[in-house]
């Protein structure tokens, strides 16, 4: 390795960091993905007869693999291709050269389609298929698999989607367990996993699909107190979506429409594109120089995001209300969850993200360094109210609610002309467009995230196509991309 330093060292059994055992019949990619998506750092040593080799995950990400004098991905993928084994797992007492870029994701795919590679052909199958082959739908409809543990609310749902020309469910399951295996079987187009359930429950559930077999899953839910915490913690585990309950007191027609609309739209999804959520320290907002809290807002940055967009808008969040707080502005943030989410999100972003976010319930100033977190309450405007900027709600157009792009974009656009940019993350509805229109027409920005690494491209997809976005970059540049805009 280059250094007398050992990079590893034994874990005491009797340390106070975890369980000690052994694992047999185990897969080591399986192994592998549950230690990067819990974020761990340990080397794990593997012995197949007199060969080794070591993987080094650091913070849920590989950075190094060692194989005899091979080094890199390639020794990532000789240890893959090992079919049997044993191993070994090892505190890292000091961090290795890094000679793996990749995400994880990419380098277990990549080891499995090398291995399929060295495999002769098979010979073709006289009916059935393979265990993970999807199965073509000669409909074009979308496959679906709900998973509840009320029998009735599994009727009333798959009588919803079954009214639809465009959705199919293909299996339903009482329980996580249930469910893994009919995923297994059925290889769906999209799982709706509801969250309480016995035997196995939501979370647990959603784990077991993202590292065994990953497919766009929907979290359906009865919202109620105390629970918008753990729908952020399963949009942060990689579901799209979250969809409410069926109602009994509310139009089922209305309803029916707005669940085929947002599952369609999920089915979409690249969960290859899914990264895991590691926020650091939050920063502490610089105010302008000259310019304290309470003085007039000059900059707007607006924030639209959608199903697949939640990991997306806390990576950027937390980088973004600094920014623009050093330049005088602030920030809102439209997001697609129901209404009831949007105080807990705000209280969400305070405490993960270490700025002032707040939602919009009432007319409220916007103020240097803050977020303001909206979606589907309604429509919202911004006015300017003596010399002050504000965020107001208005009378929704419809007993439905909605997104409340249009009318935000095209108000800003007249109080911030040039001084407005707008970000649009994964699945983000930007409404009919007239809002986009009028920030381009008043010299504001529209900015789109790189749609290739995007979880929900297809709405990026309707703005570049329509020639609304003034530029698309990766998301490690937004930030810089929106104060370039700002210079003076």
């Amino acid at each position: 390795m280059g250094t007398k330093t050992p990079l590893f060292t034994n874990m005491p059994v009797d340390a106070d960091s975890g369980f000690a055992g052994t694992l047999k019949n185990i897969q080591l990619n399986d192994l592998i993905q549950m230690c990067c998506l819990s974020a761990s750092s340990l080397c794990m040593r593997v012995n197949k007869g007199g060969r080794q080799g070591t993987i080094f995950i650091i913070d849920g990400e590989i950075v190094h693999a060692d194989c005899g004098e091979i080094t890199g991905e390639d020794a990532f993928y000789q240890i893959l291709g090992w079919q049997t084994g044993s191993f070994e797992s090892f505190e890292v007492s000091d961090h290795p050269p890094r000679t793996i870029k990749q995400n994880y994701q990419f380098l277990i795919m990549e080891a499995a389609r090398r291995e399929d590679e060295k495999e002769p052909e098979a010979p073709s199958e006289p009916a059935g298929r393979t265990s993970g082959e999807r199965i073509e739908n000669p409909d074009g409809k979308t496959r679906v698999l709900i998973v509840d543990d009320s029998p009735m609310m599994r009727k009333i749902i798959s009588g919803m989607l079954t009214s639809s020309n465009r959705l199919e469910v293909v299996g339903m399951a009482g329980n996580g367990r249930e469910a893994i295996q009919l995923i297994e079987e059925l290889s769906p187009d999209l799982v709706m996993l509801d969250i309480n359930m016995p035997v196995m429950d939501g979370s647990s559930t959603i784990k077991h699909i993202m590292i065994r077999k990953p497919c766009p899953v929907v979290i359906m839910s009865n919202p109620g107190d105390g629970s918008a915490r753990t729908i952020f913690n399963f949009l942060e585990l990689g579901a799209i979506d979250f969809i409410g309950k069926p109602k009994r007191n509310q139009d089922i027609l209305v309803q029916q429409k707005k669940l085929v609309k947002r599952l369609s739209i999920a089915a979409t999804a690249k969960v290859d594109n899914f990264r895991i959520l590691r926020l650091n320290k939050p920063a502490s907002p610089t105010i302008v120089s000259g310019q304290g809290a309470e003085a007039a807002c000059q900059w707007l940055a607006v924030v639209v995001t959608g199903p697949g967009g939640h990991p997306d808008q806390m990576r950027l969040l937390p980088e973004l209300v600094p920014a623009m707080a050093a330049v005088g502005g602030a920030v809102v943030a439209l997001q697609g969850l129901p209404p009831l989410f949007d105080e807990p999100l705000a209280q969400y972003l305070t405490q993960r993200c270490g700025f002032t976010a707040a939602c919009i319930h009432r007319q409220t100033v916007l103020r240097i360094g803050n977020c303001y977190v909206g979606g589907q309450a309604g429509p919202v405007a911004v006015k300017r109210v003596d010399d002050q900027m504000v965020i107001d709600p208005m009378t929704p157009a419809g007993a439905d609610g909605g997104m409340s792009v249009d009318s935000l974009l095209v108000s800003a656009a007249k109080i911030f002309g040039n001084r407005l940019a707008v970000i649009l993350l994964s699945g983000a509805d930007s409404g009919s467009h007239a809002g986009l229109e009028a920030v381009r027409n008043a010299g504001g920005r529209v900015i789109l995230t790189a749609r290739a690494s995007a979880m929900v491209a297809g709405p990026l997809d309707q703005v570049a196509d329509a020639g609304l976005a003034d530029t698309e970059v990766d998301p490690a540049d937004l930030v810089t991309t929106v104060l370039n805009g700002f210079a003076p």
